[in-house]
Formats: structure tokens, C-alpha cells, sequence
């Protein structure tokens, strides 16, 4: 009988042995699966992993990936610094939290990628603009989930502070940072998948380079092999990602297992 609720500890080793052996399953399934189709629309993962090699030793993946990485750091690294200090301040005052939260709102629901034509127009269709797209699809979740993580710091702390004549500065670092902390990196996560995905769509549209140019070329030479190439890289990107996320977030609040 199921008991909803029930919490099964799982170890390190165990977890990593699931996602293995489901890995496994899921390649394996996929070779077989692509022996009876057509390799122009399905290729087989052992016709993928020859392909990553060869673009790996000839030099022409890691350019690409320089090329989109650079563009996604940077716009990135703008997003969380530009987020976080806005929501922070969404979340103090509420003078601020009515004037800019409606634009927040809008542009986070807005479809981004018609804002794109006006972009290429304002910023050409280079390096900057590819880090404006991401800028714009990444930095309104880190706001919100900012915002959010400020306003719920529970009223006793900041009363506590208070009381000891704590400055707004010590409040902020010592109180409502490590409560807002898990709101923070949850706005992160959402925004590194948000990230990689307007990286991708600028190179789309703008010049088309980088990873997002590889799927562009390889597609329109029915090369589908080299296509998957850098999907799968782009899929390792968000893993790797996040989970770098997850293990400073989980390095930033060991206070709370104190």
C-alpha cells in the first residue's frame, strides 16, 4: 500500500546507480529503436558519439561552444547580479515592489522572442545582442523568486534584530539573506534553463553561431548526426549547471542543519 508522505532516503551511491542504469536503458532503447528508422531523422547514439569525436578532435565543437558560452556568461552573470538586487529591493520597499512590479510581470509572462526584431535593430545581431536575449529571457525569475524569498522572512527575526540595534546592512547579510537563500536559487535554477534557451534562440536569429548555429547548418545539410551533437551538449550544459547551483546552495545553508 502507498503511504503519501513517506520519505525514502536514498544514499549518494544508490541515486547515482539509478540514474545510471536508467541512462543505460534509455540509450540502448534508442539504438534499438533507430536500427528500423531513417538515420536523416533519427540517428543512432554510437552515429552521435562518432560524430561528437570527430568535432571534438577537428577543434569545430569546443569554438562553438566558446562562442556560446561566452555570450551566456556574460548575460547570465548580469541577470543574477542585476535579479538579486532588484527583488532585494522589491522585497524591502513597497514604494519600489508597486512601481516595478507590474513591468516584471508583464515582461516575465511577455513572449520574449518578439521582442527579438527590435533587439537586431537597437543592437545588431552580434555579441551584444545575444547577451541582451539572455539577459531578458533570464533575469525575471531570479527577480520574482528573489522578491518572494525577501518578503517571507519571518517577522520574529527581523524583530530580534531590530532589538539589538542590528544596522539595515547586518539585517540583510545575517537575517534576510540565508532566509531568502532557497527563493534565490530556486529563481537561478529557472533561470539557467531560461538562459540556455535564449543563447540557442539568439544564435537562431541573430548571427548564426555557436552551438545554436551548429543545429542551424548540420539541419539544413540533413547531417542529423552532427545536429544531435550539440543538443546533447546544450542538455549537459543545464545539468552540469544546476547542479553546480545546487551544491553552493547546499555549501551556503549548512547554518541550517546546525
Amino acid at each position: 500500500m502507498l503511504q503519501f508522505g513517506h520519505k525514502n532516503n536514498l544514499t549518494a551511491t544508490q541515486s547515482r546507480t539509478i540514474q545510471l542504469v536508467t541512462f543505460i536503458v534509455i540509450i540502448v532503447t534508442w539504438e534499438w529503436l533507430a536500427l528500423s528508422s531513417n538515420p536523416l531523422l533519427v540517428p543512432r547514439p554510437s552515429l552521435v558519439t562518432a560524430a561528437f569525436w570527430e568535432m571534438m578532435l577537428n577543434g569545430e565543437l569546443a569554438r562553438a561552444f566558446y562562442q556560446s558560452a561566452t555570450s551566456f556568461s556574460l548575460g547570465f552573470a548580469i541577470s543574477v547580479v542585476l535579479g538579486i538586487s532588484i527583488g532585494v529591493l522589491m522585497g524591502f520597499s513597497r514604494l519600489i515592489e508597486k512601481i516595478l512590479d507590474p513591468y516584471v510581470n508583464a515582461l516575465y509572462a511577455m513572449p520574449i522572442i518578439a521582442l527579438i526584431p527590435f533587439i537586431m535593430l537597437w543592437a545588431g545581431i552580434g555579441f551584444q545582442a545575444k547577451v541582451i536575449i539572455v539577459v531578458l529571457f533570464a533575469i525575471f525569475p531570479i527577480i520574482i523568486n528573489t522578491a518572494v524569498g525577501v518578503k517571507n522572512v519571518e517577522n520574529h527575526f527581523l524583530d530580534i534584530g531590530i532589538a539589538f540595534c542590528a544596522s539595515r546592512t547586518a539585517i540583510l547579510f545575517k537575517i534576510v539573506a540565508p532566509s531568502a537563500l532557497p527563493f534565490v536559487a530556486t529563481g537561478i535554477r529557472l533561470a539557467v534553463g531560461r538562459g540556455i534557451i535564449a543563447m540557442v534562440v539568439a544564435e537562431f536569429l541573430t548571427a548564426i553561431a555557436g552551438l545554436g548555429g551548429m543545429i542551424i547548418n548540420y539541419s539544413n545539410s540533413f547531417q542529423t548526426s552532427k545536429a544531435f551533437v550539440p543538443v546533447i551538449v546544450l542538455a549537459i550544459m543545464g545539468i552540469v549547471l544546476t547542479y553546480l547551483i545546487q551544491l553552493l546552495e547546499q555549501r551556503l545553508a549548512a547554518w541550517r542543519s546546525v
